[in-house]
């Protein structure tokens, strides 16, 4: 598929799809994760919004996963960094990295609400 967006634009509308189906699931299928193919970075990305744990009174929040489609290094610093403020904004300054059980995908919890801020990051930037 040929998508001649900017990587910004696909980033967000990734979290978007993420954000609808956490809000608005179907009811068809369960909620899983939403995965976006960036040739530009050599990445694959994938979001989920769930809440961790997994029960009522869990925290709102993404996984982010990050990987090279080829598994053979981690992305990098610079990659990371430009993936989550295109996708979350200012939230980006709060993920957090998981460790994982491979050292060539990283992983991320995104907070889905902003400090002192009710709303959905989808709905604050």
């Amino acid at each position: 598929m040929d998508d001649s967006r900017p990587i910004e634009e696909e980033l967000r509308e990734l979290r978007l799809r993420a954000d609808e189906d956490f809000l608005e699931p179907d009811g068809v299928r369960e909620a899983g994760r939403h995965q976006l193919d960036l040739p530009e970075l050599g990445l694959r990305v994938s979001v989920t919004r769930s809440r961790y744990p997994n029960r009522p009174d869990g925290i709102d929040q993404y996984a982010v996963t990050m990987s090279r489609p080829e598994l053979d290094r981690p992305p990098g610093n610079q990659e990371v960094e430009m993936v989550l403020s295109s996708a979350f904004g200012a939230a980006a300054g709060m993920a957090v990295e998981r460790s994982g059980g491979s050292s060539r995908i990283r992983m991320f919890r995104v907070p889905a609400s902003l400090p002192g801020n009710d709303q959905s990051v989808s709905a604050t930037s």
